[in-house]
């Protein structure tokens, strides 16, 4: 299909991970992976963090060079099983550079290689890849922020293999590729508008049979998001909010059994919003917080045109539509106690729903309730004046506990290392156009983090490690354990 050759060059030309039908447009699991705070952390007040925007660098940034190497380690075993691992990953981070002149203009480029094994999908044969990812952020702006600009390119490609086989799959997308425009209306309240596209192209490599084929396209071609920012350091409230919808398409083809299969339409919403008081005290900081989200996405099956090749469609399938939707809130805060430490708390509730098209068989509707802990504290070694610290180090120790019962399916514990996991074989999509496809089972996820950093020279240099110990109960019973470690330099202005 010609279609399939386009997206290839595109790609491949492109700045080069994940964009399901049935993910969420406005969210991702990475930051939760761990259990850390999100909505209850100041420093996730900023168009960066939370809208995704390069031009939140000239809120997060004061530094005309940093480079950091970044290792992250996540590893799955099933009591039950003789492996040792069923599934692991590795991430390096070679490196994350950032440069340029803070409220001027910034440029921030990463690799990040990955080596992916699972052995928990296609048990007893593995599957494995070696995953390359690449990010490219550009962010200027006026004097004063009165006009931004930033451009952002995250992307990967990898050829999947299958223990015992010559048989692979050549997996490659484009995660995000966008352009915002945006402008401070006050030092107070920054806005922005976002626009892009996400995509992902998966073919199957039959060295074997090579008449064999089984590929898909997937993406949201555009995708566009408004964003509002207000607040700053030492303000009593920050506040942000995002909006944003999109347009998916899927085509798919699978050789032998049943060539084109019905492409599929779809239209996506977000929108969320967190606010953050800040107030103090009797020698204590207080840091309420509220976070209420939602995201709904409805598709809708067509009848392939006769090539199958572009982004048009043929007739509709009456009846055969559906729609996935979520709607969270979550309450948390932070206390910061006499500058020895601060400790973080939330909870986050999730309502999940599936809705059928008229012509489904089967039970018609889903709904699920998930729910989500998160407790954790940070300790500043250097207020303890018995350790004697210099003054140009800062230490910290962070303890950390999350609770969370999800669905294995969407959004998911570890969707951002194993979600581009694909069966080496015809057929892998084959139920694409069921509503229930993806839809897992639920599990609950719980986890025990312990972390351990520290800078030095006036945060000139900085390390930070960190270990997770995790449990998931569900369909099957799994033991995980995560690491991660970051080295760092920083070169701030005026230095």
């Amino acid at each position: 299909m010609r279609l399939f050759c386009a997206m290839s060059m595109l790609l491949l030309s492109s700045v080069s991970v994940l964009a399901q039908t049935s993910t969420a447009i406005g969210e991702s699991s990475a930051r939760l992976s761990l259990g850390r705070p999100t909505f209850s952390d100041i420093r996730q007040y900023n168009a960066l963090d939370f809208a995704g925007s390069p031009v939140g660098l000239f809120e997060t940034e004061s530094v005309t060079v940093s480079a950091a190497v970044n290792l992250r380690y996540l590893r799955w075993h099933d009591h039950n099983h003789v492996a040792d691992a069923l599934q692991k990953s590795t991430a390096w981070n070679l490196p994350d550079l950032l440069v340029g002149k803070p409220q001027v203009f910034y440029a921030r480029l990463n690799y990040t290689p990955a080596f992916i094994a699972d052995e928990a999908s296609f048990a007893p044969r593995q599957v494995s890849m070696f995953l390359h990812r690449f990010g490219l952020s550009l962010a200027g702006q006026a004097p004063k922020g009165v006009f931004q600009i930033g451009l952002h390119g995250d992307g990967y490609f990898t050829e999947e293999d299958l223990a015992g086989s010559d048989n692979t799959r050549l997996i490659m997308g484009l995660r995000d590729l966008s352009a915002t425009i945006g402008t401070r209306l006050h030092e107070l309240v920054g806005i922005g508008m976002r626009g892009g596209v996400s995509a992902q192209l998966d073919s199957l490599r039959d060295r074997v049979a090579p008449a064999n084929h089984d590929r898909y396209f997937e993406g949201q071609i555009p995708r566009l998001a408004w964003f509002a920012d207000v607040g700053k350091p030492g303000f009593p409230v920050q506040s942000d909010f995002a909006i944003g919808i999109a347009k998916s398409r899927f085509v798919y083809v699978t050789d032998p059994g049943g060539g084109d299969q019905d492409p599929i339409r779809g239209d996506s919403l977000f929108w969320k919003w967190q606010v953050l008081g800040d107030f103090a005290g009797s020698g204590m900081r207080y840091r309420p917080a509220l976070y209420l989200g939602y995201w709904r996405n409805n598709y809708q099956a067509y009848a392939p045109t006769p090539d199958n090749d572009d982004l048009s469609v043929g007739a509709k399938r009456d009846g055969r539509n559906w729609t996935i939707s979520d709607f969270r809130f979550g309450i948390g805060g932070s206390v910061l106690v006499l500058r020895y430490a601060t400790a973080y708390w939330e909870y986050a509730h999730s309502v999940m729903g599936l809705t059928y098209g008229a012509t489904w068989p089967g039970p018609r509707d889903k709904k699920t309730g998930y729910d989500r802990i998160a407790l954790s504290a940070e300790g500043n070694l250097r207020a303890i004046t018995a350790l004697h610290l210099p003054p140009s180090i800062e230490a910290f120790v962070r303890l950390g506990y999350f609770n969370q019962r999800e669905n294995s399916g969407i959004n998911a514990f570890g969707a951002d290392e194993f979600g581009l996991v694909n069966q080496v074989d015809v057929g892998t999509q084959i139920d694409r156009d069921a509503p229930d496809f993806g839809w897992g089972r639920d599990q609950r996820v719980i986890g025990f983090t312990v972390g351990l950093g520290a800078s030095f020279l006036n945060k000139a240099l900085s390390a930070n490690l960190h270990w997770a110990f995790l449990g998931r109960s569900g369909a099957t019973q799994r033991s995980g354990f995560a690491f991660g470690a970051d080295v760092g330099y920083a070169l701030r202005h005026g230095r």
